[in-house]
């Protein structure tokens, strides 16, 4: 991968974060994670996530979350995934509201020089208050793309960039585009099995009215159980 490519990466993350003439919310948040995971073969693995996330510029609890996944592993370059996860959402009397949501992943990894790409894409199917709201055995599908560059200085520090886009399958009106998150940082490798990860994110809605943009600081620690 060139260097004119992570340029014009750069410039891309860079006019895409640029607030845009129009009304909308804007909030600051911290999202915070433990991510564990079992290998039970070169092929096969599991991962738990629990994550909590603070909006409201930090000041209260808005969604908190558990997620269990299954990976195998096909070669070096081809994996796929599935999993559940039950999330909490702060409502606005600050009780919680359930949401439930299966995942399927196809991840397709590349190394080219110092540089490692991924491609995530991810088919999410998620239910709200299903025993609660008219609309809860309705869900909303989504689809969503993403694709992380990290850059291996060959030392324990290792950078990255990001982008995802979030695809709304099924609303009413038709497919939308309806939001993105950019998120640069860094990786720091204590050992082979234990990492903490902290970045920086831009999570912006689109095409929707009142669009809300969070900027947001993430930190996960994981760590691998082999």
């Amino acid at each position: 991968m060139s260097k004119r490519y992570i340029y014009y990466l750069c410039v891309l993350l860079f006019t895409l974060s640029t607030p845009v003439v129009m009304a909308q919310v804007n909030d600051a948040g911290l999202w915070a994670s433990v991510n564990l995971e079992k290998k039970f073969t070169t092929k096969i693995s599991i991962h738990f996530t629990e994550e909590f996330r603070f909006n409201e510029n930090f000041s209260e609890l808005g969604v908190f979350f558990s997620e269990l996944t299954g990976e195998y592993q096909f070669s070096k370059m081809f994996a796929v995934s599935g999993g559940y996860r039950f999330i909490q959402r702060r409502r606005v009397d600050d009780s919680y509201s359930n949401r439930h949501r299966y995942l399927f992943n196809l991840n397709i990894k590349n190394e080219i020089g110092a540089f490692r790409t991924n491609f995530r894409l991810r088919y999410q199917s998620q239910y709200a208050n299903v025993h609660s709201s008219e609309d809860g055995p309705v869900p909303d599908n989504y689809l969503r793309p993403k694709l992380t560059v990290k850059y291996n200085l060959e030392k324990k520090y290792i950078p990255f960039i990001s982008g995802e886009g979030f695809i709304h399958l099924n609303r009413a009106d038709g497919v939308l585009f309806d939001a993105y998150r950019l998120t640069a940082g860094m990786e720091y490798e204590f050992t082979k099995k234990s990492s903490i990860e902290l970045g920086y994110m831009i999570d912006r809605e689109v095409q929707v009215a009142d669009p809300l943009t969070n900027y947001v600081i993430v930190i996960g620690w994981k760590y691998i159980f082999k």
